[in-house]
């Protein structure tokens, strides 16, 4: 598309990484810049919860909201090419199908069952990584004929670092007060229809809800497959942000019997769901994140190494790289960057429990 599209992208991306956007905004403003760049006939950008790498919310554009449920199957469960999973573990975040399948679409079970009727001719799929974690994953389907060339592959990659810096800061702003409201239930039968709901679960459920989902929103019903598929456990417990930017915490589990049905408990999240994901989002190491959550304590260099049983000095070397990592020159500043906007004042009461 040009050295002048591609200009444009990055400075959108790094424009927008200054202000103080959802997770759907974010994820709207990275499909507006790669579209200069890779234009796609459609699109689907979702944040992603980094313990459970389900959709946590996000732009869908373009697709069949029926595809939502056999794209995620497909993904948790299918052999193919290109998984999310694989890309986030791989060198190169960066796919095309046709690429990896040497022209052949037909190779694909994802092809065959969700994009030949469409007439697609590539897709182009793409993870957000900060250090190990995922943050977002996209996928970029293209109906005109033409493979992605290795240019506008070039361009995706080289635009991933601003446009995973704009799911940082949306990830580190929460724009909702978090509430004490109590949780709401929903039961779905097989076919992910509702046979009972709470009588305030509309409001929750609108939230959650986006252009492209139907009754319930999509992100649901992509975690009721996934736990009704579960043969390691009896309960999943993901997160989810809506539309208003508020996070809420999601329990499913499959009742008994053999008829399908999950119950769906929907809470708001507090500070020990919503700090590892803010931790997250800076590519923290393990050791890193606890000596964050000691800071954050008012914890000083020496009692850190005490309690962590290890060298003044090797404290100190964690604190820079955290600070490098989070961009910030001092304890008070790494504060105040990571938790931000009504999450500091929950989480200083809450830290010992996380």
């Amino acid at each position: 598309m040009g050295i002048t599209s591609f200009t444009t992208a990055r400075d959108q991306l790094v424009a927008a990484a200054d202000e103080r956007l959802t997770g759907e905004e974010a994820c709207a403003v990275i499909v507006r810049a790669f579209a200069l760049v890779a234009p796609a006939d459609a699109v689907a950008v979702m944040t992603t919860d980094p313990e459970t790498n389900l959709p946590a919310g996000g732009v869908v554009l373009g697709f069949e909201p029926s595809h939502c449920v056999p794209f995620w199957d497909n993904e948790l469960l299918d052999p193919d090419f290109n998984k999310f999973n694989d890309l986030a573990r791989s060198i190169d975040p960066v796919a095309t199908l046709a690429e990896v399948t040497d022209g052949d679409l037909g190779r694909s079970p994802r092809f065959n069952n969700l994009y030949a009727a469409s007439g697609a001719s590539d897709e182009l799929r793409v993870v957000f990584t900060a250090g190990s974690t995922c943050l977002a994953i996209g996928a970029f389907v293209r109906c005109d004929g033409d493979v992605y060339s290795p240019t506008e592959v070039s361009d995706v990659r080289n635009l991933l670092v601003p446009a995973t810096n704009v799911l940082r800061s949306a990830l580190a702003h929460v724009t909702e007060p978090l509430t004490s409201r109590g949780p709401v239930v929903v039961l779905l039968d097989a076919d992910g229809k509702v046979v009972s709901q709470s009588a305030d679960a509309d409001e929750v459920l609108d939230d959650l809800r986006i252009e492209v989902d139907g009754v319930l929103p999509g992100t649901i019903l992509v975690a009721a497959s996934r736990a009704r598929s579960s043969r390691s456990t009896t309960r999943l417990t993901t997160r989810l942000r809506g539309t208003s930017g508020r996070w809420v915490r999601l329990h499913v589990t499959p009742m008994e019997g053999d008829d399908g049905i999950v119950s769906v408990t929907i809470d708001a999240a507090g500070p020990g769901d919503l700090v590892p994901i803010l931790l997250d989002s800076y590519g923290l190491t393990e050791r890193e994140s606890d000596i964050v959550l000691l800071v954050c304590r008012g914890t000083g260099t020496k009692e850190i190494a005490s309690e962590l049983a290890i060298s003044v000095h090797t404290v100190r070397d964690h604190l820079k790289s955290i600070f490098e990592k989070s961009n910030v020159t001092s304890r008070g500043e790494l504060v105040a960057r990571l938790f931000s906007n009504h999450v500091l004042e929950l989480f200083e009461d809450n830290v010992s429990h996380l």
